[in-house]
């Protein structure tokens, strides 16, 4: 910034256009929100630790379900989203597993807060392992491997056991627009020796990471912009869907492994590996690379779909997934 306290130059200084009244306003009303959600953030770690975990995991189901009830946008998104998955469910049972879904989010949230005070021993005793066989078979290939898995069931309690069954892993991460928020949930994934690696410009970690036969987890269940999409089914409906991992398989050569965290209640889970999806299942390097990436990109959405149809209250309905349409921008050139 140049400073105002030099007179040498012949017309008067002016003052530096981005501390202007609004944007130091901005400013201030975005600090003061972020503070007002972290204090709510502490006040639910409060609850945790005084609530014993049966209670705490209740109160963010009631929570959650209450914030559903009250938020008529979200509320929405989630019957519909269901409604047009479940087509041949009544609007009863659609409520129903809506209700679900909202609950399932708040114990989930909750027992991602109270993750702080497990132990190793605790986390092994919560999530039993399933398929373990098909993560140690794409490891001893040798080339890293790719974890794909959603938002489904308690998914940050899955990679933290993920990380404890061999070496740590990576998660590929989204940072909270509230850094007073984002520095409670990365201590949380990482204590236990996990790492994260931003969302934005990670492409060049993740390479590293597998070049070194690491474990990459990556989500790939959430809805992006047009110009960074390819659009393959997922409930019958073209969704837009990153192809960064399909694109990252290609060029390494390592396996994708399915990985589900499947709510057992009781605050427990099973985290259930499937067969791993090899790269060369998508044709050879001499066809065309568009093609194999959106064949992998639709076989990815196709595991995940089936794993959500095995347990619907489990995955994140009041998403807005299809909110990108085809024809709304020009797809990204892979």
């Amino acid at each position: 910034m140049t400073s105002l306290s030099s007179e040498t130059t012949a017309a008067p200084a002016t003052p530096p256009q981005a501390d202007t009244p609004p944007a130091r306003r901005r400013r201030q009303r975005s600090n003061l929100r972020h503070r007002l959600e972290h204090a709510l953030l502490l006040a639910a770690l409060k609850i945790v630790e005084l609530l014993p975990a049966g209670a705490a995991t209740g109160f963010g189901r009631g929570a959650a379900r209450l914030y559903f009830r009250l938020s008529r946008s979200r509320a929405r998104i989630l019957r519909e989203n269901l409604a047009r998955a479940f087509a041949e469910k009544s609007a009863a049972e659609i409520r129903r597993l809506a209700r679900d879904c909202a609950g399932n989010l708040g114990a989930a949230f909750m027992e991602f807060l109270a993750s702080s005070r497990l132990t190793r021993d605790d986390v092994l005793s919560r999530v039993s392992l399933a398929g373990e066989e098909n993560f140690a078979a794409a490891r001893a290939r040798g080339k890293g491997v790719f974890l794909l898995s959603a938002h489904f069931g308690s998914w940050e309690l899955g990679a933290i056991r993920a990380g404890l069954i061999a070496d740590p892993i990576s998660s590929v991460v989204r940072p909270l627009d509230n850094p007073l928020l984002e520095r409670e949930l990365a201590h949380r994934r990482t204590r236990l020796g996990n790492r994260v690696i931003a969302k934005k410009d990670a492409a060049r970690e993740i390479l590293r990471a597998i070049r070194k036969k690491e474990t990459v987890a990556i989500l790939v269940d959430q809805n992006v912009i047009a110009e960074e999409a390819v659009f393959v089914p997922f409930f019958g409906r073209p969704a837009a869907t990153t192809p960064s991992l399909a694109l990252l398989q290609m060029k390494t050569d390592a396996a994708v492994v399915p990985v589900f965290t499947w709510p057992l209640g009781a605050g427990r889970y099973r985290l259930q590996f499937e067969t791993p999806i090899l790269a060369e299942e998508f044709g050879s390097i001499g066809e065309d690379r568009e093609e194999r990436v959106r064949r992998a990109t639709a076989r990815y959405m196709a595991v995940t779909e089936k794993a959500v149809r095995g347990d619907p209250a489990a995955w994140l309905w009041m998403h807005n997934r299809w909110r990108t349409r085809p024809g709304e921008g020009l797809e990204s050139k892979v």
